[in-house]
Formats: C-alpha cells, sequence, structure tokens
C-alpha cells in the first residue's frame, strides 16, 4: 500500500502518533512518504523532540526523505537542522498526483 502521512499540527503527541504510524507501516512493507508542513517545524528544532529523531531514522525503515512545503520557511529549516536530519528532507515536488496514493492521512 502507497501511502502519503501529512504532519500539520503542532502538538508533539500528535505528530510522534503520525509519524510512529508511518515508521510502522514501513516496517511491514507499505511505501510511505511524509509530509511536515510549518507548524511541526518547531518541534524539529529540538533535538530532544521524538519527531526530530525519528525524522533522523527515515533512511532506516527505507523512506525517502519528508516532504517540506516549498516556501520560505523550509529553506530556514534545512539550514538551522543539523546535517543528519537535514538530509532526511526536502521540499515538496511541484507536481504530486494524490491519485499515486492509496491513503492519505493527516494528523
Amino acid at each position: 500500500m502507497k501511502l502519503l502521512i501529512q504532519l500539520h499540527t503542532a502538538t508533539e503527541m500528535a505528530s510522534y502518533e503520525g509519524c510512529a504510524l508511518a515508521l510502522t507501516l514501513a516496517t511491514f512493507g507499505h511505501e510511505v512518504q511524509l509530509y511536515l508542513d510549518a507548524p511541526v517545524f518547531g518541534l524539529l528544532m529540538q533535538p530532544e523532540s521524538r519527531l526530530h529523531g525519528m525524522i533522523q531514522s527515515l533512511d532506516l525503515y527505507d523512506m525517502p526523505a519528508a516532504w517540506l512545503p516549498d516556501d520560505v520557511f523550509s529553506g530556514w529549516v534545512t539550514g538551522m537542522i543539523p546535517a543528519d536530519l537535514a538530509s532526511q528532507l526536502t521540499l515538496i515536488p511541484e507536481v504530486v498526483n494524490t491519485q499515486d496514493f492509496e491513503q492519505i492521512l493527516r494528523f
């Protein structure tokens, strides 16, 4: 199953739950793409946050880099975070066909 999981909330618990679901599904062979919206950037900036650590481990789950919105804040975030975390993030492609995903989940 191919899924898109969007994290739109600034609350650590909801972001953690969405990311945990993504990692769990990837463990069982599902293709999962994460999308991190601007409200979660504050959590990415905190090295002790669960989301920060989980995003660092995307490659361990054979997941692609998480998408960020294509805006000025994304460039600022990737310039401010450690390189190992920045390598797990990329700007969202210009064209995303939502029909490519069997499920789109939003947290």
